[in-house]
């Protein structure tokens, strides 16, 4: 009898399960996901990601302008969902939101491009690199195959060292937890390993740290400035309102102790993981505040019910997928 293959582990996947383990199973387990889409952080930030993908080539090539990939991208979205979703389905669908999600995009790029040109201090080593790892328990035995990607690599000439980008989107930029940041960190653990496999990076070379490129949902402002940065009013005085900065990058030194760190803590979960996947452990819910933002808010309301309200409100609400499908090209497929 053949060993049942390990399951397949996904970035998103670690996010929901640490969450709440219901919305893991009802995501990953049953393969969930409603059949409304709206605009959202997830769409928004998708976009960005295939946009800088596009632009960031090899070396010290540059590719597509930002913002022509993303107008193209929202385009394409809003005709696939208007082409594949019956009036009836889509009354959620506000366009008009989605249209300025594009306007906004399109300033934020091009602003992008104003600040940091073509950045000439970056060499490309990889750009949207998938992968594939085996996770292992102590024993030895594979539990699962951690298979995702990481936004790229590259030789940073301004400080001389190896790096892992990562690009994110937000409409506040915090700062203060990015040492501890699992996700980044998790690929940081992984990349290395990956390219010296490719032969991109040898034996004796490694990624020195995680530079965090972060995009702040914001149109450029576009007063007047001092020489000391800071914005003026219309009579030459200083502002007292002083936007924060549209762009920040910061690069987080991680030691090489920290590679078997995060594969431990991967093993870790998966290993809750599979137990919970096997009936030994329940599978429980994560009640906070944050509640209400979850994509199965309301079939969670009539699960705690009890009966079956529930699954009638699930069979009517929500489509079968497949969770471990490539979901970066398009949050609307």
């Amino acid at each position: 009898m053949k060993a049942p293959k390990p399951p397949v582990l996904r970035t998103s996947e670690r996010t929901a399960f640490r969450r709440c383990n219901k919305r893991w199973e009802w995501a990953y387990l049953c393969g969930l996901q409603s059949k409304q889409k709206p605009a959202s952080a997830l769409w928004f930030g998708l976009g960005i990601h295939e946009a800088l993908a596009n632009w960031y080539g090899e070396g010290f090539d540059r590719g597509a302008v930002p913002a022509d990939t993303w107008e193209d991208w929202t385009e394409g979205e809003i005709r696939y969902i208007k082409a594949n979703f019956a009036d009836h389905d889509r009354e959620w669908f506000d366009e008009p939101v989605y249209e300025q999600a594009t306007e906004l995009g399109i300033a934020m790029l091009d602003h992008y491009l104003e600040v940091y040109d073509d950045d000439p201090k970056l060499e490309i080593l990889a750009i949207e690199q998938p992968f594939e790892i085996e996770i292992v328990d102590e024993q030895g035995q594979v539990i699962a195959i951690f298979r995702s990607r990481f936004d790229g690599v590259a030789i940073n000439h301004q400080f001389n060292h190896i790096e892992l980008l990562e690009h994110k989107t937000a409409a506040s930029i915090k700062l203060q937890h990015l040492p501890l940041d699992d996700q980044a960190g998790a690929y940081f653990a992984v990349a290395t390993l990956v390219l010296r496999h490719q032969g991109i990076l040898s034996k004796r070379e490694h990624i020195e740290g995680i530079n965090y490129n972060f995009l702040r949902k914001s149109r450029p402002d576009r007063r007047e400035r001092n020489n000391a940065g800071a914005y003026l009013n219309k009579n030459g005085s200083i502002s007292k309102r002083q936007p924060p900065p549209a762009f920040i990058r910061e690069f987080v030194d991680r030691s090489p102790r920290e590679v078997k760190q995060q594969i431990r803590r991967i093993a870790d979960e998966v290993t809750v993981m599979n137990k919970m996947r096997s009936g030994e452990l329940p599978i429980l819910k994560s009640i906070t505040d944050m509640c209400p933002s979850c994509p199965f808010f309301d079939m969670c309301r009539l699960h705690e019910r009890g009966g079956t309200a529930w699954q009638e409100f699930r069979d009517l609400h929500y489509t079968v997928v497949n969770p471990y499908g490539d979901d970066r090209k398009s949050a609307a497929g």
